[in-house]
């Protein structure tokens, strides 16, 4: 089951954005708002609730048992718009002030452990299916296989002449 995050706007540039998300991927939910818990990056805090978001959508939404043990399939952060603005420079002349937007994209996926706990209720149930199975099996007698018997090979000889004349 995989969970998706997204947000756009991000008052950042997607280039910096793009340093701390590559520090989470592929990682375990609760490893990577850790990491990011710590790291001192503006972005970290911003990657840390869609993280959490994402986390949110899952087990409210699929069900999931718990969200820690999901990992980060994929984190992509994406240039957006810019702002453009004006700076007054001197003799009258303007410089262009760019303010740059990123969009941040996170999808959680389960992992291997995170199935396994999930799934007792099912595997419960088939167990007992496969136990009664085995039960009705050993309460019936096997019917014993006739014992196949070696079958004799005869070789045809061939008559000579002399066989047939005699």
């Amino acid at each position: 089951m995989e969970s998706k995050a997204v947000l756009w706007h991000v008052r950042m540039s997607a280039q910096k954005a793009r340093l701390v998300a590559d520090l989470v991927r592929g990682r375990k939910v609760s490893d990577a708002l850790n990491i990011l818990r710590f790291t001192k990056k503006k972005m970290a805090r911003v990657i840390e609730k869609v993280i959490a978001s994402a986390k949110a959508n899952a087990e409210n939404n699929h069900n999931v048992a718990d969200g820690n043990e999901m990992k980060v399939a994929r984190i992509f952060v994406d240039a957006g718009p810019q702002m453009r603005r004006q700076l007054s420079r001197a003799r009258g002349r303007v410089d262009q002030l760019r303010k740059p937007m990123s969009h941040v994209t996170v999808v959680l996926a389960e992992t291997e452990e995170g199935r396994r706990k999930a799934a007792p209720k099912k595997a419960a149930a088939k167990k007992g299916a496969a136990r009664e199975k085995t039960a009705a099996a050993a309460e019936k007698p096997k019917a014993e296989k006739p014992k196949k018997e070696a079958a004799v090979k005869k070789t045809a000889v061939k008559k000579t002449k002399k066989d047939k004349e005699s």
